[in-house]
């Protein structure tokens, strides 16, 4: 992106924050850049197409749950422990990570750590990173109606297209049109009422602003959803505002790691944790995760050398704050929830990576 592209970005972005909405433009430019948004893929190494291999769809092992069994059962606070390494958290800037390993029964067990705000801080734009539980969201709905991503679906008077098409665009180069879509397909109404509820492990987290300009995702209008013989039409929809989100768009790193962990581990994790997904649409997102670029790369190959896969989906709003939200694949079977924040005052991006990098380091003593 030239320093011209870059300025009319910045200034799109504060206008778009300015009239209430919030934006997270993609750039192709790599994690070192000083970009938008961007999501995760492979340290150091080209991504080798296995995302199916994580997310098969067939059922995984499954054990008798253990005393770590549930992510955030009992998080340990590394604040102490990476002072003592020489990083201290910026004020404001925040981490959730765990180590995933399995129980002696074979059942996935946690430990998980936070630091600086925390994995339950709330005061950060979620920006891009939202877009992976507006797309489970709309695939849920969709499957309510008996259909799949494989359906076609045509939102008004637009083109029809497939259901995969759209959250693969949203999740992998971040296209905000299609994020858009994805939440006028599930409606704000029932994304946020009777997705993103307290018994589906999501309490905190509310989507309904639109990352288009002049966009207006409280008022849907009529979708048309086919795939084979089967054909249905949703009616226009109106939705209302939660007022409990003062932002507009609310979420904790908790939350949106949660939306990637239970995505590429859909498998291994007990049936009342997945998602409502075809065994496709597990694997269409598994792949979307890992095709993005992210921010943590040069940590992670920094930390865990190269060929690292990383499942992710980051996002940056300019002036605000820098995310990124993963699950890291070691070469060494290794697997670690990382999710972070930096606001932008304290360094946005580059100090995300510094951030990850000491957070890395601490994990893999």
């Amino acid at each position: 992106m030239s320093r011209a592209q870059l300025a009319i970005a910045s200034a799109l972005t504060a206008l778009l924050i300015g009239a209430g909405g919030v934006v997270a433009v993609r750039t192709s430019a790599g994690p070192q850049t000083l970009a938008f948004i961007a999501g995760g893929r492979t340290a150091g190494a080209t991504a080798t197409g296995d995302a199916s291999a994580a997310a098969a769809s067939t059922p995984g092992r499954l054990a008798t749950a253990g005393p770590r069994s549930k992510s955030f059962s009992t998080p340990t606070s590394i604040d102490a422990a990476l002072a003592a390494a020489g990083y201290r958290f910026p004020p404001g800037a925040g981490v959730y990570a765990a180590k995933v390993t399995r129980e002696a029964g074979g059942g996935l067990a946690y430990e998980d750590f936070e630091g600086g705000a925390g994995a339950l801080g709330r005061n950060f734009w979620p920006a891009s990173s939202i877009k992976v539980l507006a797309a489970l969201g709309a695939l849920e709905f969709v499957g309510q109606q008996g259909f799949t991503g494989a359906a076609t679906v045509r939102v008004g008077d637009g083109a029809p297209r497939t259901i995969r098409s759209i959250y693969d665009a949203a999740v992998r180069v971040s296209s905000n049109s299609d994020y858009d879509l994805l939440v006028e397909i599930a409606g704000v109404d029932w994304l946020n009422g009777e997705f993103l509820t307290p018994a589906r492990g999501f309490p905190v987290t509310v989507i309904q602003r639109s990352y288009t300009v002049g966009g207006n995702l409280r008022s849907t209008p009529a979708i048309t959803l086919t795939e084979g013989s089967r054909r249905a039409v949703i009616p226009p929809r109106k939705g209302k505002v939660d007022e409990d989100c003062a932002r507009g768009q609310c979420s904790d790193l908790l939350e949106m790691s949660e939306s990637v962990r239970r995505v590429v581990l859909h498998n291994e994790i007990p049936v009342a944790e997945r998602f409502r997904l075809a065994p496709a649409d597990v694997t269409g997102m598994t792949a979307a995760l890992l095709g993005a670029e992210g921010w943590f790369e040069p940590a992670v190959a920094r930390v865990l050398g190269t060929g690292a896969r990383i499942y992710g989906k980051p996002g940056q709003v300019p002036g605000l704050d820098c995310l990124d939200v993963t699950l890291i694949e070691g070469r060494n079977g290794q697997r670690l929830l990382l999710s972070a924040t930096m606001p932008e005052r304290q360094g946005g991006c580059p100090a995300l990576v510094t951030l990850a990098t000491a957070v890395l380091q601490f994990l893999n003593r």
